[in-house]
Protein backbone atom coordinates (compact mmCIF):
# COMPACT_ATOMS: atom_id res chain seq x y z
CA UNK A 1 0.00 0.00 0.00
CA UNK A 2 1.47 3.34 -1.09
CA UNK A 3 0.64 6.45 0.90
CA UNK A 4 -1.14 9.41 -0.72
CA UNK A 5 1.94 11.53 -0.22
CA UNK A 6 4.14 8.94 -1.93
CA UNK A 7 1.66 8.54 -4.78
CA UNK A 8 1.79 12.30 -5.30
CA UNK A 9 5.58 12.14 -5.29
CA UNK A 10 5.58 9.49 -7.99
CA UNK A 11 3.23 11.52 -10.16
CA UNK A 12 5.24 14.69 -9.62
CA UNK A 13 8.48 13.05 -10.69
CA UNK A 14 6.94 11.29 -13.69
CA UNK A 15 5.09 14.35 -14.96
CA UNK A 16 7.74 16.98 -14.26
CA UNK A 17 11.15 15.29 -14.07
CA UNK A 18 12.92 18.54 -14.86
CA UNK A 19 11.88 19.85 -11.45
CA UNK A 20 13.88 17.05 -9.88
CA UNK A 21 12.34 17.34 -6.42
CA UNK A 22 12.08 14.33 -4.15
CA UNK A 23 9.88 15.68 -1.39
CA UNK A 24 9.27 12.50 0.56
CA UNK A 25 10.94 9.20 1.33
CA UNK A 26 8.81 6.25 0.16
CA UNK A 27 9.40 4.17 3.25
CA UNK A 28 6.43 1.88 2.63
CA UNK A 29 7.72 0.51 -0.68
CA UNK A 30 9.51 -2.83 -0.93
CA UNK A 31 13.23 -3.28 -1.28
CA UNK A 32 15.21 -4.11 -4.41
CA UNK A 33 18.44 -5.84 -5.33
CA UNK A 34 19.67 -2.55 -6.78
CA UNK A 35 21.96 -0.82 -4.31
CA UNK A 36 23.55 2.60 -4.08
CA UNK A 37 27.18 1.64 -3.48
CA UNK A 38 28.70 5.07 -2.96
CA UNK A 39 28.01 8.79 -3.25
CA UNK A 40 30.58 11.54 -3.73
CA UNK A 41 30.09 15.30 -3.63
CA UNK A 42 32.13 18.07 -5.23
CA UNK A 43 32.29 19.88 -1.90
CA UNK A 44 30.75 19.43 1.53
CA UNK A 45 31.16 23.03 2.67
CA UNK A 46 29.74 26.09 0.94
CA UNK A 47 30.94 29.47 2.21
CA UNK A 48 28.81 32.41 1.11
CA UNK A 49 28.45 35.96 2.33
CA UNK A 50 24.95 37.35 2.79
CA UNK A 51 23.33 38.23 -0.52
CA UNK A 52 26.03 36.65 -2.67
CA UNK A 53 23.87 34.08 -4.47
CA UNK A 54 24.14 30.32 -4.76
CA UNK A 55 26.72 27.60 -5.30
CA UNK A 56 26.08 24.26 -6.97
CA UNK A 57 27.15 20.99 -5.38
CA UNK A 58 27.61 18.07 -7.77
CA UNK A 59 26.60 14.59 -6.63
CA UNK A 60 27.83 11.36 -8.19
CA UNK A 61 26.15 8.11 -7.15
CA UNK A 62 27.48 4.67 -8.10
CA UNK A 63 25.03 1.77 -8.16
CA UNK A 64 25.68 -1.97 -8.36
CA UNK A 65 23.53 -2.04 -11.51
CA UNK A 66 21.49 0.37 -13.56
CA UNK A 67 17.95 1.38 -12.66
CA UNK A 68 15.29 -0.14 -14.96
CA UNK A 69 13.77 1.79 -17.84
CA UNK A 70 11.07 -0.20 -19.64
CA UNK A 71 7.46 0.25 -20.71
CA UNK A 72 6.32 -1.03 -17.32
CA UNK A 73 9.07 0.14 -14.98
CA UNK A 74 11.02 3.32 -14.49
CA UNK A 75 13.87 3.65 -12.05
CA UNK A 76 14.98 7.06 -10.80
CA UNK A 77 17.83 8.21 -8.57
CA UNK A 78 17.48 11.38 -6.57
CA UNK A 79 18.34 13.36 -3.48
CA UNK A 80 16.24 14.59 -0.58
CA UNK A 81 17.85 17.61 1.09
CA UNK A 82 17.06 18.24 4.76
CA UNK A 83 17.87 21.60 6.31
CA UNK A 84 19.19 22.42 9.81
CA UNK A 85 15.62 22.08 11.12
CA UNK A 86 15.45 18.49 9.79
CA UNK A 87 12.77 19.38 7.25
CA UNK A 88 12.97 18.71 3.52
CA UNK A 89 14.06 21.95 1.86
CA UNK A 90 14.79 20.71 -1.64
CA UNK A 91 16.18 17.96 -3.75
CA UNK A 92 17.40 16.93 -7.17
CA UNK A 93 17.22 14.18 -9.76
CA UNK A 94 20.42 12.45 -10.85
CA UNK A 95 20.85 11.45 -14.50
CA UNK A 96 22.53 8.30 -15.70
CA UNK A 97 25.98 8.84 -17.18
CA UNK A 98 25.95 7.10 -20.56
CA UNK A 99 25.53 3.34 -20.22
CA UNK A 100 27.31 3.18 -16.86
CA UNK A 101 25.83 2.57 -13.42
CA UNK A 102 26.84 6.06 -12.33
CA UNK A 103 24.24 8.80 -11.84
CA UNK A 104 25.16 12.45 -11.68
CA UNK A 105 23.43 15.72 -10.86
CA UNK A 106 23.46 18.58 -8.45
CA UNK A 107 21.69 20.98 -6.18
CA UNK A 108 22.40 24.44 -4.86
CA UNK A 109 22.92 25.98 -1.46
CA UNK A 110 22.17 29.69 -1.43
CA UNK A 111 23.27 32.58 0.75
CA UNK A 112 19.70 33.29 1.87
CA UNK A 113 19.25 29.73 3.14
CA UNK A 114 19.45 28.64 6.77
CA UNK A 115 23.05 28.45 7.96
CA UNK A 116 24.38 25.22 9.40
CA UNK A 117 24.33 21.51 8.76
CA UNK A 118 22.31 19.91 5.96
CA UNK A 119 21.68 16.23 5.28
CA UNK A 120 21.45 14.94 1.71
CA UNK A 121 19.96 11.46 1.28
CA UNK A 122 20.60 9.79 -2.07
CA UNK A 123 18.49 6.78 -3.08
CA UNK A 124 16.61 5.21 -5.94
CA UNK A 125 12.93 4.43 -6.53
CA UNK A 126 11.22 2.17 -9.03
CA UNK A 127 7.86 3.28 -10.47
CA UNK A 128 5.18 1.45 -12.41
CA UNK A 129 3.53 2.95 -15.48
CA UNK A 130 0.74 4.07 -13.11
CA UNK A 131 3.25 6.06 -11.06
CA UNK A 132 3.16 3.65 -8.12
CA UNK A 133 6.43 3.30 -6.21
CA UNK A 134 7.06 -0.43 -6.02
CA UNK A 135 10.59 -0.50 -4.63
CA UNK A 136 13.26 1.67 -3.09
CA UNK A 137 16.99 1.21 -2.73
CA UNK A 138 19.10 1.83 0.31
CA UNK A 139 19.97 5.42 1.21
CA UNK A 140 23.38 7.01 1.54
CA UNK A 141 23.65 10.16 3.62
CA UNK A 142 26.04 13.02 3.00
CA UNK A 143 26.34 16.06 5.24
CA UNK A 144 26.73 19.55 3.83
CA UNK A 145 27.44 22.85 5.55
CA UNK A 146 26.38 26.36 4.62
CA UNK A 147 28.67 28.88 6.33
CA UNK A 148 29.48 32.55 6.43
CA UNK A 149 33.07 33.63 5.61
CA UNK A 150 35.46 34.39 8.48
CA UNK A 151 38.42 36.76 8.62
CA UNK A 152 41.07 36.64 11.34
CA UNK A 153 44.05 38.96 11.80
CA UNK A 154 47.19 38.64 13.91
CA UNK A 155 49.92 41.09 14.89
CA UNK A 156 52.69 39.92 17.21
CA UNK A 157 54.64 42.83 18.66
CA UNK A 158 57.07 44.35 19.30
CA UNK A 159 59.17 43.20 16.36
CA UNK A 160 61.96 42.50 16.77
CA UNK A 161 61.52 41.54 20.40
CA UNK A 162 64.21 41.01 23.03
CA UNK A 163 64.58 37.43 24.22
CA UNK A 164 62.78 36.90 27.53
CA UNK A 165 60.58 39.96 27.09
CA UNK A 166 56.81 40.03 26.62
CA UNK A 167 55.41 39.43 23.16
CA UNK A 168 51.80 40.53 22.64
CA UNK A 169 49.57 38.86 20.07
CA UNK A 170 46.61 40.99 19.02
CA UNK A 171 44.04 40.67 16.30
CA UNK A 172 40.38 40.65 15.40
CA UNK A 173 37.79 38.17 14.16
CA UNK A 174 34.93 39.06 11.84
CA UNK A 175 32.20 36.88 10.33
CA UNK A 176 30.95 38.18 7.01
CA UNK A 177 32.33 41.59 7.93
CA UNK A 178 30.78 41.70 11.41
CA UNK A 179 32.73 41.41 14.66
CA UNK A 180 32.26 38.16 16.56
CA UNK A 181 32.37 38.34 20.36
CA UNK A 182 33.15 35.56 22.85
CA UNK A 183 34.91 33.42 20.27
CA UNK A 184 37.95 31.31 21.10
CA UNK A 185 41.14 31.99 19.15
CA UNK A 186 43.94 29.48 19.66
CA UNK A 187 47.54 30.65 19.41
CA UNK A 188 50.37 28.44 18.15
CA UNK A 189 54.11 28.92 17.64
CA UNK A 190 56.56 27.23 15.27
CA UNK A 191 60.23 27.89 15.95
CA UNK A 192 62.45 28.63 12.96
CA UNK A 193 63.58 25.31 11.48
CA UNK A 194 60.84 23.30 13.24
CA UNK A 195 58.37 21.17 11.28
CA UNK A 196 55.23 21.74 13.32
CA UNK A 197 53.39 24.24 15.49
CA UNK A 198 53.01 23.97 19.25
CA UNK A 199 49.93 25.19 21.09
CA UNK A 200 50.63 28.19 23.32
CA UNK A 201 47.29 29.44 24.60
CA UNK A 202 43.74 30.56 23.93
CA UNK A 203 42.40 34.10 23.65
CA UNK A 204 38.73 35.15 23.67
CA UNK A 205 37.37 37.96 21.53
CA UNK A 206 35.66 40.95 23.12
CA UNK A 207 32.53 42.79 21.98
CA UNK A 208 34.47 44.37 19.12
CA UNK A 209 35.80 41.00 17.96
CA UNK A 210 39.32 41.85 19.19
CA UNK A 211 41.64 39.61 21.19
CA UNK A 212 44.94 39.97 23.06
CA UNK A 213 47.28 37.37 24.49
CA UNK A 214 50.76 37.78 25.96
CA UNK A 215 53.68 35.36 25.78
CA UNK A 216 57.38 35.28 26.59
CA UNK A 217 59.62 35.61 23.55
CA UNK A 218 62.26 32.86 23.34
CA UNK A 219 63.04 32.02 19.69
CA UNK A 220 62.70 33.26 16.14
CA UNK A 221 59.70 31.78 14.43
CA UNK A 222 56.12 32.04 13.27
CA UNK A 223 53.10 32.76 15.43
CA UNK A 224 49.74 31.53 14.24
CA UNK A 225 46.19 32.38 15.33
CA UNK A 226 43.38 29.94 14.51
CA UNK A 227 39.60 30.21 14.68
CA UNK A 228 38.17 26.69 14.43
CA UNK A 229 34.86 27.78 12.95
CA UNK A 230 31.51 26.08 13.46
CA UNK A 231 28.65 24.56 11.49
CA UNK A 232 27.67 28.06 10.35
CA UNK A 233 31.01 29.94 10.37
CA UNK A 234 34.05 29.14 8.27
CA UNK A 235 37.42 28.50 9.89
CA UNK A 236 40.16 31.13 9.62
CA UNK A 237 43.84 31.56 10.42
CA UNK A 238 46.54 34.24 10.37
CA UNK A 239 50.32 34.18 10.87
CA UNK A 240 53.08 36.61 11.82
CA UNK A 241 56.83 35.96 11.66
CA UNK A 242 58.83 37.32 14.61
CA UNK A 243 62.56 37.82 15.10
CA UNK A 244 63.94 37.52 18.62
CA UNK A 245 67.17 39.33 19.48
CA UNK A 246 69.45 38.85 22.45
Amino acid sequence: MISVRTRFLAALIALAPAAGLLVASPAQAAGTSIKVKSVSVSTSTVVLGAGTGCKKITFKAKLNKAMPKTSSKLGLVGIDLYGPGNKVVGGAMLKRVGSTTTYKGGLELCSDGALGKYRAETYGIILTKDFEITATTNKIKKYLFLKRPSKLTLDASPEPVVKGQTLTATGALAIDGKALANAKVKIYFKAKGASSYKFKGTAVTDAAGSYTKQFTATKNGTWKAVFAGSNSRDKAAAVDVIKVKK
